[in-house]
């Protein structure tokens, strides 16, 4: 009888730090949406991204709501999406970094000897452009 119990409890303690772990994932996904967006615009542009889900069951877990449990397939769902949106702006932090770098190499060209460094500007030029 003892030891049931604190299965139960090892289980109901699993399933709360699962549900904290998804609520937290969530609003990870969601990140800074625009200044004065609602709630309920964060949790649809979350669900856009979440398509297996129903809105009810993306607001629960938003809210942590002790009445659901998260399944493990979720969980995972939420962790890969998660680990990917932090990948993709590691991504553009980079690209950032690379376009500011071009952009500073090219002016010091431009200040040094624009004749001499003619080509090499024009070439640094191209690639700004391509980057975007």
């Amino acid at each position: 009888m003892a030891s049931e119990i604190r299965e139960n409890a090892a289980v109901v303690m699993t399933g709360e730090l699962a549900l904290q772990e998804a609520s937290t994932l969530i609003r990870e996904l969601a990140g800074k949406g625009p200044a004065g967006e609602s709630v309920k615009s964060a949790l649809r542009r979350v669900g856009r991204q979440l398509k297996d889900w129903s809105p009810s069951r993306v607001r629960d877990i938003w809210y942590a709501d002790v009445r659901v449990s998260v399944r493990g397939v979720e969980l995972e769902q939420l962790r890969a999406l998660t680990k990917r949106r932090v990948q993709d702006k590691a991504d553009i932090d980079a690209l950032e970094e690379l376009r500011s770098r071009v952009s500073r190499l090219e002016a010091l060209l431009e200040c040094s000897d624009p004749s001499f460094h003619g080509p090499d500007i024009a070439a640094l030029g191209d690639i700004r452009r391509k980057m975007g």
